[in-house]
């Protein structure tokens, strides 16, 4: 048995395909296979991946119909055969030790799940900006205290995301969990996979570059002005993850509707700044909803700023929403680097563990 099964799905990534499989080939710990699944691209995302897999024995590609990263990682899982299993982005890259110390941390704590911190690159309007975000080490060995403190780890992305984590293969097997026919995936996938889980370890390590702005990407899309409705289906969906687990602790419940009010904070900057003819209405739904009511007046905030930003939110000051979303648009846009170093300290803000 291989250490990890390294799975990446491909699409429409022939400018990055290389940088991130060499990042790959470079790694440290060699014991690995590398399942590249060609999820259909159009472009030569396919063929750049059969050449690489002529000269590295570990390389296994796969040739689809486009279906999606969900089903293209799913295949990726139902062929590994590494102890763990891990998820790179196509277009992003790793540091040559990130892969060894990810997986010492997991040996050493055998935790069913090994999360890490990690670098985000940004680059808008000729300008590249880069943000670490890291947290201390520690290990949630039980059940008990992982749901005590899991929802501290929401707001920094370390939750949402696949590819600063491995998983062991057998409990994703053997519970048989797999991504969702979604978009945005990641998150449901990751609530799935916590919400049974009896051990989480926390690693301080950030050696994955994520690359945040490439145009068209995923992160960079608003889904044609259904961002709203894809954020309210994740956190409804935490909601029921942590009504599973009993949990309604407010200490616990007014950290994750804090999470959950910045991500509408976001949308309405989205809503803003884009030409949708339903503007109006979308951002009348948002303040009727009764979700949103919640988190709007009971979320805490780790950011004035973001503190100010929900402010018209949660008195449903509908003008005002629709001026902040702007300001903030325009923030992000003309002063990209304010704009990303203010994001990256959110993200790394102290982090309190029970």
């Amino acid at each position: 048995m291989v250490k990890i099964s390294i799975i990446t799905p491909v699409y429409n990534v022939q400018n990055y395909l290389s940088k991130c499989l060499e990042s790959i080939l470079n790694q440290t710990l060699r014991d690995y296979e590398l399942i590249i699944v060609d999820d259909g691209s159009p472009d030569k995302s396919g063929i750049i991946a059969d050449e690489y897999k002529k000269i590295d024995s570990r390389i296994k590609v796969v040739h689809k119909e486009n279906g999606g990263a969900p089903s293209a990682r799913n295949i990726g899982i139902d062929m590994a055969e590494g102890k763990y299993l891990y998820f790179p982005d196509s277009d992003d890259w790793l540091e040559p030790n990130y892969l060894e110390n990810l997986y010492k941390c997991a040996i050493k704590s055998n935790a069913d799940l090994t999360i890490s911190g990690f670098v985000i690159e940004y680059f808008e309007n000729n300008e590249s900006h880069s943000f670490q975000t890291s947290v201390n080490s520690v290990n949630f060995n039980n059940y008990k205290s992982v749901r005590e403190n899991i929802h501290n780890y929401f707001n920094n992305m370390m939750v949402a995301v696949p590819w600063n984590k491995l998983y062991k293969t057998n409990y994703i097997k053997e519970n048989n969990i797999r991504f969702p026919n979604l978009k945005w995936d990641d998150l449901h996938f990751n609530l799935e996979v916590l919400k049974n889980i009896n051990s989480v370890s926390i690693s301080s390590i950030s050696g994955y570059h994520f690359f945040r702005s490439r145009a068209g990407s995923e992160t960079t899309t608003v889904f044609d002005g259904l961002l709203y409705e894809k954020r309210r289906e994740q956190f409804t969906h935490i909601l029921d993850i942590y009504g599973y687990w009993g949990i309604s602790d407010p200490n616990i419940m007014n950290v994750l509707y804090g999470y959950y009010a910045a991500r509408l904070v976001q949308c309405i900057q989205e809503i803003s700044i884009n030409n949708l003819p339903y503007k109006r209405k979308t951002i009348k739904n948002i303040l009727n909803d009764d979700i949103s009511n919640i988190a709007v007046k009971n979320g805490l905030f780790d950011s004035k700023i973001l503190e100010l930003a929900n402010f018209p939110l949660k008195y449903h000051l509908y003008t005002t929403c629709l001026i902040t979303g702007k300001i903030l648009g325009f923030v992000k846009i003309h002063m990209t680097s304010f704009f990303y170093k203010f994001k990256a300290q959110s993200v790394n803000k102290a982090i309190k563990v029970k």
